[in-house]
């Protein structure tokens, strides 16, 4: 502990080791490299990354019968299968950003309403002092004051062996040739991934004790209050009332309650040495030791399964054109490493993809428009003209559904809350140009009880769709023999369709909830010319 510590003198001496008497401090739990049992690299390598592929292709030969006449005779179908597991290292991103503020190298510190050119001013006038004396940068084996970072909450950490996240990919199609420059394609694609990235707190408020200490008179706690010291007096629990504690060695004390209670925090490792019912271990200014601990955890998995089909023509009379279409379901316990799961039980967090869209039909053409005969100086004008164009129907994409007011007691933020709201009715879809741009009906959802994560899914389809055509206009005009001059007009979204992107989740966001306040790009016209040579 250093000697500006200002808990130097409750404590009578600069040792918070475990058997110190600064001991309740101690970050206890907390490692580094060149611990005992800890890896340099944190995590143990994995070497069971075992990667195997399958492959089959065959092509009938029936040449009598209806077989023949279904798959078209020799040399005219073909079946293909495959099968392989593929793995991904984990993100070096994630290493990065969540290692560089972890104690005694850097620190998190929580500040609202402050100037970009100084930070610690508050907009009000008011000075947050910065904790940590600038820059850290300690020497391996010299003595660190843990106790200035607390609560410490941590961005990152590792199990003993990070294991790869890995998907099973499979499929199995069918191409059929329709005519010597025409395919048609149909097939079944699909996917598990496993051990997959997400947010996962390990060190969560308890909502239970919060929620019993609302029933001691004289006692208040709420949203956000997991890193707030609670202190019950002998006597002030009710008889009846039972006090779930978070850690020590007595899980509960029912009412009335013999001998005083201190809690400093309200999370699992809060105060690890602290023994509530003694008071014996725990810091005497009322701040934790730990807040959150966050982990980007392999806990989450997905599953993919599509029919897949399209019909595809090679150029030919001045055409070629591609139809194409999809229909698939995409479900995740988290669509990337910022997803926050259930803390509890992170199966509760499956539902459909944020990626995911179950219809998807593409249709895109190139068409050379036949010269005509001409032998004046009218060919330039009326020959060589192209046009090609995109037709794209989509399905919208899940809309995310979250609480951020900490309904749920467990004071966790790290890339979003694991909060959600209650569903209370069958979700309605609403036409945002007729509804004062709400796209789902508000009132299909409720704020969850205090203490609760609601029942909605984390995910919910879905969204605005798209409906969108793409054109493209081009003349192709001859300078010389191997010089030609192209000009390009291209139109996107050519009829001005209205194209929302997804609406306001977040129920803490109140009126906005449910409404869509941005749209995709409007017509846009651009022209080119280019000289080819």
């Amino acid at each position: 502990m250093s000697s500006s510590d200002p808990l130097l003198g409750s404590f009578g001496s600069s040792d918070c080791s475990p058997q110190g008497p600064g001991r309740s401090v101690f970050p206890l739990g907390m490692v580094f490299p060149g611990d005992r049992g800890v890896p340099e690299g944190l995590t143990n390598n994995y070497l069971r990354a075992f990667a195997p592929r399958l492959g089959l292709a065959w092509a009938p030969q029936w040449s009598q019968g209806w077989l023949a006449r279904l798959t078209g005779g020799p040399g005219k179908s073909s079946v293909r299968l495959g099968w392989g597991m593929f793995y991904d290292s984990n993100e070096e991103l994630i290493i990065g950003e969540n290692f560089t503020a972890q104690p005694p190298f850097g620190g998190s510190t929580s500040i609202n309403d402050i100037f970009f050119n100084t930070p610690f001013l508050g907009q009000d006038g008011s000075i947050t002092p910065n904790p940590y004396g600038g820059f850290l940068d300690p020497k391996p084996g010299s003595p660190v004051d843990f106790a200035v970072f607390r609560p410490i909450t941590l961005y990152g950490n590792f199990p003993p062996t990070l294991r790869n996240q890995y998907s099973d990919h499979y499929h199995v199609t069918i191409q059929r040739e329709l005519s010597r420059d025409t395919l048609w394609q149909f097939g079944y694609v699909g996917s598990q991934g496993h051990r997959l990235l997400a947010s996962l707190d390990q060190n969560f408020g308890t909502p239970q004790t919060c929620l019993d200490l609302n029933q001691i008179p004289g006692l208040s706690c709420g949203p956000f209050g997991a890193d707030n010291a609670y202190s019950i007096p002998a006597g002030a629990i009710p008889a009846g009332v039972t006090v779930h504690l978070p850690y020590g060695s007595v899980p509960a004390v029912t009412g009335s309650n013999a001998s005083p209670i201190t809690l400093v925090g309200l999370r699992k490792y809060s105060s690890p040495l602290c023994e509530p019912t003694t008071g014996m271990g725990c810091p005497p200014d009322g701040v934790p030791v730990f807040g959150s601990i966050f982990g980007e955890m392999p806990v989450a998995n997905s599953s993919y399964n599509s029919i897949q089909t399209l019909v595809k023509q090679r150029l030919s009379h001045g055409l070629q054109f591609l139809v194409s279409y999809t229909w698939s379901q995409s479900l995740d316990n988290a669509s990337s490493f910022e997803n926050t799961v259930n803390p509890i039980d992170p199966r509760k967090s499956r539902s459909p993809s944020l990626f995911g869209a179950p219809n998807r039909l593409v249709v895109s053409e190139d068409w050379r428009i036949p010269g005509w005969h001409i032998s004046n100086w009218t060919q330039h004008l009326a020959n060589g003209w192209a046009l090609s164009s995109i037709l794209t129907l989509q399905s919208g994409f899940p809309i995310r559904l979250t609480s951020s007011s900490d309904q749920e007691l467990m004071s966790s933020l790290d890339f979003e809350t694991p909060g959600e709201p209650n569903q209370i009715a069958p979700f309605r879809r609403l036409d945002p140009q007729k509804s004062g741009g709400y796209f789902f009906d508000p009132s299909s959802f409720a704020v969850a009880p205090l203490g609760q994560i609601g029942n909605a899914p984390r995910t919910i389809c879905c969204g605005p769709g798209t409906a969108n055509v793409d054109l493209g206009v081009h003349k192709l005009i001859a300078v010389r023999e191997n010089t030609k001059l192209e000009f390009r007009t291209e139109i996107f979204n050519l009829f001005n369709h209205t194209q929302f992107f997804n609406p306001d989740g977040n129920i803490t966001d109140g009126a906005s909830f449910g409404q869509v306040s941005r749209a995709q790009d409007p017509r846009l016209i651009q022209l080119a010319v280019r000289l080819i040579f």
